[in-house]
């Protein structure tokens, strides 16, 4: 359930996009201003392509992905991970 979820991500740094970022490609996503998942958007595509990002625990297959609603959990969280330890929670309102 969602209180599951965010007691155990709750240590992990939380960032909040706009619904109406959906439907664009991962990398323009994730590299909003604010945002400190990525260094770079050069950074996050040599990233993917060596299998180092994952959304919601399966790789990232392009860096340019479209993310859509479907790929909400709860219909609201995203969860980004680079490399093997750092997780981010991206909150979509």
């Amino acid at each position: 359930d969602e209180q599951t979820f965010n007691d155990v991500f709750k240590d992990v740094p939380h960032y909040e996009v706009s619904k109406e970022l959906l439907g664009q490609p991962a990398v323009d996503i994730f590299n909003q201003e604010g945002m400190q998942i990525f260094p770079s958007k050069s950074e996050m595509r040599k990233l993917v392509k060596g299998g180092g990002v994952s959304l919601n625990k399966e790789k990232l297959q392009a860096f340019d992905q479209i993310i859509t609603a479907e790929d909400l959990i709860d219909g609201k969280y995203l969860l980004m991970q680079r490399g093997k330890k750092n997780y981010f929670l991206v909150i979509v309102k």
